[in-house]
């Protein structure tokens, strides 16, 4: 019966030794987890501020440095998505692009929609003289997932892609994406309408230019710049009317000699075009006559300027106008013009022929001949 108790204070003292033996070795695991944690907490410290001198770096166009600064940060974190981006666009900026394409490769296996990423390898593929790639890698940008100004990164790139186009002559696609771009302006970022006009008229689209600088106008009608833009692109559209008013606001706003000079010559040929619509009938006839005789001083002048030249290829077309100048100046005169409205036509005909023809020849013409010259392409190919 002694042996009862016994047993009882045994296992009592086992379990006490054992519960003071858990207690150190407790103790001892909080102490690893704290200084486990301690560590990946210093590590973390140390990538976040390698990284933050990096991009100071990078600000302050030092990539070489930056690339250091990217290379110790990862090392303190090597997973970590963003460093190595930035080691990238490190790389990239230094001109190693065989190294940045290989991180950024990797980089968008993992996020192949990341807008970043895409442009990165855009601007690789566009050093690297590969244009398709390049803008497939725009164009997957534009669309791509952005952390940060989704709408103004895309917006951003989509002009960078534009400029690219049209550096590289690509005029069909560059009008294409402009016309994307312009769709999605808001009516109130008049500078960006204005700049998209600008660069569709680099893309040869001067309808599509005006209707962006009226847009520009509409968010700041006093603006001077634009009501220049619109003013010029009105000209090379032919619709004078429009261009004046927009130049000569443009001028009033802010006063410039090339203003100025177009201001004179599109009233210059406001003056001098006997189709503008609301001219009487006696205008008409006065303006045709007036046309008509300076066509024929015109190309007079430029015969006997090309007769001084030892040798040259249009002398003849020269003198068929010549012929044919002789021939209608016997019918035509202000009595004439004034009953034949038909002669009118003829003579207008030639005029527009003579300005083409001796432009070609004697180089690009002043004042009143400029100014027959641009009313004849205005009019060319209409049944007048």
């Amino acid at each position: 019966m002694a042996t009862a108790p016994t047993n009882i204070a045994l296992r009592y003292t086992q379990r006490r030794v054992l519960l003071l033996s858990l207690f150190p070795l407790g103790l001892l695991f909080v102490i690893t987890v704290t200084l486990a944690r301690t560590y990946h907490v210093r590590e973390a410290e140390l990538a976040r501020q390698w990284l933050q001198q990096g991009n100071a770096d990078m600000a302050a166009a030092q990539p070489a440095k930056a690339l250091e600064d990217f290379r110790n940060a990862l090392s303190y974190d090597p997973v970590n998505n963003l460093i190595q981006l930035r080691l990238a666009e490190a790389l990239l900026a230094d001109g190693r692009l065989p190294e940045a394409n290989s991180y950024l490769l990797n980089l968008w296996d993992r996020t192949p929609g990341s807008g970043e990423i895409n442009l990165d390898l855009a601007h690789v593929a566009a050093r690297t003289g590969d244009e398709d790639q390049a803008i497939r890698y725009f164009r997957e940008a534009i669309f791509g997932s952005w952390e940060t100004a989704p709408a103004q990164q895309r917006e951003k790139t989509r002009l960078e892609l534009c400029n690219f186009l049209l550096d590289h002559n690509r005029l069909d696609d560059a009008r294409r994406e402009l016309a994307g771009l312009a769709a999605e302006i808001p009516p109130e970022e008049g500078a960006l309408h204005d700049l998209t006009g600008r660069l569709f008229l680099k893309a040869g689209d001067s309808a599509r230019a005006f209707t962006e600088f009226e847009a520009a106008l509409r968010s700041n009608p006093n603006q001077s710049q634009w009501l220049d833009d619109a003013g010029g692109a009105a000209y090379d559209l032919g619709d004078y009317q429009k261009a004046e008013t927009y130049l000569a606001q443009a001028n009033r706003e802010n006063h410039s000699v090339p203003t100025q000079q177009m201001l004179e010559t599109v009233r210059a040929l406001l003056r001098a075009d006997p189709y503008l619509s609301g001219l009487s009938d006696e205008e008409q006839m006065r303006r045709s006559w007036l046309a008509f005789e300076q066509g024929l001083v015109r190309l007079r002048t430029c015969t006997e300027s090309v007769g001084k030249q030892p040798t040259t290829d249009s002398p003849s077309e020269l003198q068929v106008l010549a012929k044919n100048a002789e021939d209608l100046k016997g019918r035509v005169n202000l009595q004439s013009l004034s009953k034949q409205p038909e002669m009118r036509n003829d003579a207008m005909r030639l005029v527009f022929r003579i300005e083409a023809e001796t432009s070609s020849v004697c180089g690009a013409p002043s004042g009143a001949d400029q100014a027959l010259l641009r009313i004849g392409k205005k009019h060319e190919g209409s049944d007048r």
